[in-house]
């Protein structure tokens, strides 16, 4: 179920409890309309927990920061997730999709993933 756009111009929106569940692709498709939205009302910023923060910034910053802090305990808390990240060895981990040529270094998961595999092997 959708609800209808606040911002003419905008694509419908999907309940909140809606967004939590989404994984992979499904989640993917949802971050493009959510980018498309913004384009559309001018906002380049995000918020967490109040702060309001440059959403692609040209250094990583606070949202890299977060981005990073999730994955890690997403990491931390799933042992099969770290199971698989610390079988991948050395290999080169690549995104799954088509990036951005200039993807902020938050959207950069693969590169994040081996900075914590990183972590892991060297406190093995």
């Amino acid at each position: 179920m959708t609800r209808a756009p606040p911002f003419p111009g905008c694509a419908g929106l999907l309940p909140g409890s809606r967004w939590r569940k989404m994984t992979g692709f499904e989640a993917k498709r949802a971050g493009t309309l959510g980018d498309e939205n913004m384009k559309q009302m001018g906002i380049a910023w995000v918020t967490f927990e109040g702060n309001r923060f440059d959403y692609k910034p040209a250094i990583p910053g606070e949202h890299y920061q977060l981005i990073v802090a999730a994955t890690r305990e997403k990491v931390r808390q799933n042992p099969e997730v770290r199971k698989v990240l610390l079988a991948t060895g050395d290999l080169v981990l690549k995104p799954d999709h088509h990036q951005e040529s200039h993807a902020p270094a938050a959207w950069r998961y693969y590169e994040i993933l081996t900075q914590i595999r990183t972590e892991l092997q060297r406190h093995n």
